[in-house]
């Protein structure tokens, strides 16, 4: 949605004074990138799926023996979901 001329000029004008007073602020307000609601949705797939994927993972580990499928299952089950828990964590933060 465009903004009129007076709109943007309100705008701009409130953006100086953000940035006079808190550059720091300014500066975050203008890095930050709000995910998308993709990335939001993959995320809570990835959160939600992960531990059933990592638990599949090991229940077959433990009737092959196979070590390297126990290593997979343990990163499904407990890295991948802690991982992405945290990324959304830090995108939340100001």
């Amino acid at each position: 949605m465009a903004l009129h001329g007076e709109e943007q000029r309100r705008l701009s004008e409130i953006e100086r004074q953000l940035a006079a007073e808190n550059p720091r602020l300014a500066q975050r307000l203008a890095e930050l990138r709000p995910m998308r609601i993709s990335g939001i949705l993959l995320s809570v797939l990835g959160i939600l799926c992960s531990p059933v994927i990592g638990l599949f993972l090991l229940v077959a580990a433990a009737q092959s023996h196979a070590l390297i499928l126990f290593v997979i299952g343990t990163l499904f089950t407990s890295v991948i979901p802690t991982a992405l828990i945290w990324r959304a964590w830090l995108h939340r933060l100001p």
